[in-house]
């Protein structure tokens, strides 16, 4: 009776999630086609490929393919591990088949609202002015109240609960990353940072 339960509750929250992560996709998805869609980044470890990094990668393919993302910025600099993250998202994205006159690199964030502001500085200086985020389901709730407090103009496309299985299945090719790799690399959380920038 207790497993039962348990995994009512599971499901119940997965329910939940998966609720609230589509209605703020349909909430921002009518505003498509975007200039610019931000895809944050994640550690690139060789050994492995992150399922949720790949998950992030083929939901930015789907949204450039189905119109929703005229241009992609992959943004994150090598924080937990010595490879630029915005780096090894733009070489993933060449090799999935997503145009690279449309893919740029933000290589300065060190975690999620730094992937917002430095993303969208990013894509102002390049001229781009319908801008979204598009990630998961738990960082788009991560981030919402930073967005909502800053960046009240930005979209926010989350894909679907339902679909993280299917992203985590997905065939994916490995990838050559050695060009955003970062020599004599210090990992983050041994950097002399202030504390307010640990987030």
């Amino acid at each position: 009776m207790l497993l039962l339960l348990a995994v009512s509750g599971v499901f119940s929250s997965c329910s939940l999630l998966d609720h609230h992560t589509m209605a703020t996709y349909h909430k921002h998805v009518v505003h498509a086609p975007f200039d610019v869609v931000i895809v944050p980044g994640l550690p690139h470890d060789t050994n492995r490929l992150n399922p949720l990094l790949k998950a992030r990668m083929l939901w930015a393919k789907e949204l450039y393919e189905n119109g929703t993302a005229r241009h992609i910025i992959f943004s994150g600099s090598a924080v937990h591990t010595p490879f630029i993250e915005g780096m090894v998202m733009k070489i993933m994205a060449d090799s999935i088949g997503i145009p690279t006159q449309h893919t740029f690199i933000e290589d300065k964030a060190h975690h999620s609202n730094e992937n917002v502001a430095f993303g969208i500085s990013k894509a102002i200086s390049m001229g781009f002015k319908k801008i979204a985020i598009a990630t998961d389901p738990i960082q788009s709730i991560y981030i919402k109240k930073y967005i909502r407090d800053n960046h009240v103009d930005l979209a926010i496309l989350p894909f679907s609960v339902k679909a993280m299985p299917v992203y985590y299945n997905a065939v994916f090719p490995k990838v050559k990353a050695d060009a955003a790799f970062v020599q004599n690399f210090v990992p983050l959380k041994q950097r002399d940072i202030e504390p307010k920038d640990r987030d």
